[in-house]
């Protein structure tokens, strides 16, 4: 993150720049106190009076930058950012919160009377219908994030996915700006890197969530007296013995790899296609009986081969972190916030 002084220039000088030549602005540091978020006071000087705004920096402008900001700095009225992208400006937007990135677009509508808009001339152009994301490109990227090399010889043995798959999913990446080679020694046979961790993670994590949404889910019901004692005594050694790949996710997940929810009352697990389409094998190897509602484990199947490679923790086989990540940031508000934990404190990419 840089350092405060360089933060208060680039936010002055972007405020200027949407602003008519005649009105002054101030901008003054508040200190990142223990959250490290960098907070500033704004005030703009018009012939009428003066407009007062806190805002914040989101670094990149990515959703994901976003809403750690907003979470940790609650008073942040107009968010800050190099670049905000469409779904950042789209979630600031519904939740009245203003914008100004580097590229002098901006939507401030404050209490005070300020109001300006610049927002972009045009819909952003979607990719490119080969550049969509596809499962394939999910099952690279979590092999990307659980450490293994961006190349086509070991995307293909971890995934399963024939070379010219691989090939062509690994070039995607590349193509979206998430892989690069060292400019210094590009073409055939040098290997790609993660351009940016943290954006190659962000955009991930977005799409898994999109293709998350459209998942058909499986209910079930059980007792239990506690969550996580329930899948390691029971639930778990049920679905070993059962010799099927399965693991954890969302709350209960994010409880074994970095505690920050107070309980878990839903159980989400991702298991094999086979058990996914026997739903009357799978809920009695869970314990339990498949509902409409009233469900206390939410059932998916796996969405890549890579989803289940997280770790073993007290007998309780956990899914990928990176996964475990995109599945908290897709349920938002207060998983969201452990999701943003997660990251911090244990990490999420490859050296998680």
């Amino acid at each position: 993150m840089e350092a405060n002084a360089q933060l208060n220039r680039r936010i002055h000088n972007a405020t200027i720049a949407i602003l008519p030549a005649e009105l002054q602005v101030q901008v003054t540091p508040r200190g990142r106190g223990a959250a490290a978020v960098p907070v500033f006071d704004i005030a703009v000087s018009t012939a009428t009076g003066e407009h007062h705004l806190v805002g914040g920096w989101a670094g990149e402008g990515w959703p994901a930058d976003v809403e750690r900001l907003v979470c940790t700095a609650a008073d942040v009225d107009v968010v800050y950012a190099k670049t905000l992208s469409a779904g950042a400006r789209e979630w600031l937007s519904g939740r009245h919160i203003g914008w100004v990135d580097e590229t002098r677009q901006a939507r401030i509508i404050a209490p005070s009377g300020l109001v300006i808009s610049l927002e972009p001339r045009s819909v952003e152009q979607r990719a490119s219908l080969q550049d969509r994301w596809t499962g394939m490109m999910l099952a690279a990227a979590e092999a990307i994030l659980a450490g293994i090399a961006p190349t086509v010889e070991a995307i293909e043995a971890a995934t399963g996915m024939s070379r010219g798959s691989a090939a062509g999913v690994l070039s995607r990446l590349e193509r979206r700006g998430l892989l690069d080679r060292p400019p210094a020694r590009r073409g055939k046979g040098v290997a790609r890197r993660i351009a940016n961790v943290d954006t190659f993670i962000d955009e991930y994590a977005k799409a898994a969530g999109e293709f998350r949404a459209k998942q058909p889910v499986v209910l079930v019901h059980r007792l239990w007296t506690d969550p996580l004692e329930a899948l390691a005594k029971e639930m778990g050694p049920a679905l070993v013995a059962a010799a099927v790949t399965w693991a954890v996710t969302g709350a209960a997940a994010s409880t074994l790899l970095a505690p920050y929810l107070g309980n878990v009352t839903i159980v989400e697990l991702y298991v094999e296609r086979d058990l996914f389409v026997s739903q009357e094998r799978l809920a009695r190897l869970l314990g339990g009986r498949a509902v409409e509602k009233g469900h206390r484990i939410e059932v998916r199947e796996l969405p890549t081969s890579l989803s289940a490679d997280g770790p073993d923790l007290g007998g309780i086989h956990v899914a990928l972190p990176a996964r475990v990540y995109a599945d908290l940031m897709a349920a938002g508000g207060r998983s969201a916030e452990a999701a943003h934990h997660l990251r911090e404190v244990r990490g999420v990419g490859p050296r998680s």
